[in-house]
This record gives C-alpha cells, sequence and structure tokens, in this order.
C-alpha cells in the first residue's frame, strides 16, 4: 500500500492479465467492485492489462479487492470476444477541437452542479435542448405516426423485473424508499434528527421499499401499458420524454453522464421485419439531423453495459455480432466521444415477458431509440461554443428563436 496523503493507494495485480483491447471492459467495472473506490488507474505490461493502481477513500482489504476484481475479470471480462465496431454512418463534417465548454457553461450561470451527478440546467441551454427535443418527436410523429404519451416517474420496481432489467443491470438500478407506516419509527427519525444523526442513515435504517424504481428508462413504461394486449392490426409506436435516473457511481463526468438525466424514447412493437425496419430508418433520420445540424461523429454497433452475472460475454457478444444495438456518438470535449442516441432490436425480449399480442396471436417484436437530451444538447455546445453569439445565424434562429 502507498499512502497520498489521507488517501490510501494500492497495486491490484491480475492473476489472469487480459490483453489491452479489453481494458475498457474492465475498466467499466471496476467502480462497482467497491463503494470506497475513489479513482483508479490500468496498469500495463506491454500489451497486456496486468493490474489496477486503486484509491479509496479508506483503508481497504487488498485481498478483497484482488478476489473481486479476479472474480469479474474471469467471468465477464477476459471470456468477451471482441469485435470491431460496424460504422454505419460518418459524418461529413470534421471534428473541431472543444475544451473548457462546460467550465465556461459554469461560470456563465447555465450550469449549476447540484451533486453527484445530478446537474442544473438554465437558458440558453434549456431552450436548445427543448429545441432538438422537438425536431427528434417531430421526427418520430410526422415520419414514424408515433403516438405521444407522458409516463409518471416510478415505475414498479415488479416491471423492471420482467423485463430484465434488475439481473442485467444491477449497477444501475436507483430505487424509491420510504419511511415504514408506523407511527413509532416516525417518532423514532424525528427524534434521531433532532439529536443530530445522519438522515442516511436514518432512513436506511426506519426505511422501505416503496415496490417502485426510479425508470432507468422509458420504454418499460411502455411496455407495461401494453402489457397482456393484443395489438391492432398495424404498427405501434409509442414515445415519451421523461426523466430517467442510473447510478454511474464515480463514472459521472460534467453533462456526458448522469445519474439523472432527461430521455426522448420512441418504442415499435410490431412484427419481426417491421421493427427492424423502423429501427434503421430512425437511425438514418438521427443521422441526417445531425448531418443538418453540421456535428461531426459516427453512427456504430455497441453493446449494453451488462453486469454481474455469467451470462454477460454471450450476451455482449450476441449484440455485437446480431448488430442488435447502434449508437450515434458524436464529439465532446478533450476529443471524448459520447454516444447521444441509441438504436435497437429486442426481438421478443419484452414482447415475451410482458404478454403483448400480435393480431394473429404471435409474440410481438419490439424495437426503439432513446436520445440522452443533455449529452445531445452538450455535444451540439461543443460544436459551436458556449457564447451564443459566435453561432451561425441559421442555428441561432432554428434553436433559440434569434433571428440577428
Amino acid at each position: 500500500m502507498i499512502r497520498e496523503g489521507d488517501m490510501p493507494t494500492y497495486v491490484v495485480e491480475l492473476a489472469r492479465p487480459v490483453p489491452a483491447a479489453h481494458g475498457e471492459q474492465l475498466a467499466r467495472r471496476v467502480y462497482y467492485l467497491a463503494p470506497d473506490i475513489d479513482t483508479f488507474d490500468l496498469v500495463h505490461h506491454g500489451d497486456e492489462v496486468v493490474g489496477v493502481r486503486v484509491t479509496t477513500t479508506g483503508d481497504a482489504d487488498p485481498a478483497m479487492l484482488a478476489r473481486r476484481l479476479d472474480e469479474v475479470n474471469d467471468a465477464e471480462v477476459r471470456p468477451q470476444r471482441l469485435v470491431t465496431p460496424e460504422v454505419a454512418w460518418r459524418s461529413p463534417h470534421a471534428v473541431e477541437p472543444a475544451d473548457g465548454v462546460f467550465d465556461a457553461l459554469v461560470t456563465g450561470g447555465i450550469v449549476h452542479q447540484m451533486g453527484d451527478g445530478a446537474i442544473a440546467v438554465g437558458p440558453p441551454f434549456t431552450t436548445v435542448l427543448a429545441a432538438l427535443d422537438a425536431r427528434v418527436t417531430r421526427i418520430a410523429v410526422e415520419r414514424f405516426g408515433a403516438v405521444e404519451y407522458r409516463y409518471p416517474t416510478l415505475i414498479s420496481t415488479d416491471t423492471l423485473r420482467r423485463g430484465g432489467y434488475l439481473n442485467s443491470f444491477p449497477q444501475l438500478i436507483m430505487s424509491a424508499g420510504r419511511l415504514c407506516a408506523d407511527i413509532d419509527v416516525y417518532r423514532a427519525f424525528v427524534a434521531a434528527l433532532e439529536r443530530g444523526d445522519d438522515p442516511a442513515n436514518l432512513l436506511q435504517r426506519y426505511g422501505t421499499h416503496t415496490g417502485y424504481c426510479l425508470p432507468p428508462t422509458m420504454c418499460f413504461h411502455t411496455y407495461k401499458q401494453f402489457s397482456g394486449q393484443t395489438l391492432p392490426v398495424g404498427t405501434t409506436v409509442i414515445t415519451a420524454r421523461g426523466k430517467s435516473f442510473r447510478f454511474e457511481s464515480r463514472y459521472h463526468r460534467s453533462l456526458e453522464r448522469l445519474w439523472d438525466f432527461t430521455i426522448r424514447e420512441i418504442v415499435v412493437i410490431s412484427d419481426e421485419a417491421s421493427a427492424a425496419g423502423i429501427r434503421a430508418e430512425m437511425l438514418a433520420a438521427a443521422c441526417e439531423l445531425a448531418e443538418e445540424l453540421g456535428l461531426a461523429g459516427t453512427a456504430e454497433s455497441a453493446e449494453d453495459p451488462f453486469f454481474a452475472g455469467p451470462a454477460v460475454p454471450r450476451r455482449a457478444l450476441a449484440q455485437r455480432l446480431n448488430r442488435l444495438k447502434y449508437e450515434l456518438r458524436l464529439p465532446a470535449e478533450q476529443g471524448r466521444m459520447i454516444s447521444v442516441a441509441s438504436f435497437n432490436v429486442h426481438g421478443t425480449t419484452f414482447g415475451e415477458p410482458y404478454g403483448i399480442l400480435l393480431p394473429d396471436g404471435a409474440i410481438a417484436h419490439t424495437a426503439c431509440a432513446g436520445f440522452g437530451l443533455e449529452r445531445l444538447t452538450f455535444a451540439f455546445f461543443c460544436r459551436y461554443g458556449a457564447d451564443i453569439a459566435g453561432w451561425p445565424a441559421r442555428l441561432r434562429a432554428e434553436m433559440l428563436g434569434d433571428p440577428r
């Protein structure tokens, strides 16, 4: 152990090193190994990752860290077969260097850090976000006949369980709790607060699960809405905008990755060919919009962040090989590319557990597109800068209603 100030640092060696190409897969999982990991770096030797240098908020058990790291590495990282992503679209616009945009938004009072992974935004950021959302919504409604719904924020835990979210992405779940409905609990809670006890500890001690979670995306609301139904002839397309929540641990970064964000989702429920065809058309429409807005970037195949299960390598490979997921990736700060939208086909993964049937009695196929609106808006600001006076006149008019 090396102590740097008050923060101990441990170099945890991998029992079985992995190729450097697997480093990103390992890095996605490190913060979820233990709650007191503050920072980490992968340790390379030649073309392999041989360990992880971990800094913790307090003294940790190196043997525990090594055991957990090896377990995740052996179960989820080393067995993965990586596939070169397929690039479905590449913008004709050149990447423009973008640095200091987030800091400029903070300095200008446009963005306010409210806590880990939680950021408040004001105009003109909110104005641009609304304009971009309106463009996406117009595509959904006018091109694909989507019907717009407004869903509640809370979603039942059972709905997420039925759709497989709980066992696929346990690291991202954020649940809703409340105090137990007991007068003695309320009195004890208030008394402890008055003594100065930590509210977080008290909520854990006296709290209970409500039966609801904070939704990780909007599509599960749609599957719940149509569960147990036989749909009419034709394709059902639903769009909704809402707040979504994913525990990103310490992976959160500016507006690029939030615990609390806004998503515009478009869900397609139909037969297999129609679902796949509309997914392809939605991806093409999003790329056309990015081009029209002058944004650089690519659309390429990707996979979901499956975690904590023996089936992770198999499920990730299936997505990669079958091109079940594409992401629209745009430049942000310091040369980073961020996913601002994803386009997915699911087969009967959701139609079956939710009992959604087609008119002929067949299980419905589904597809969806989801746009992270804060990310998309931030990518727009990274392209044109925080000073709106320097934007092209056409975009000032379209995004801000500014005719100058």
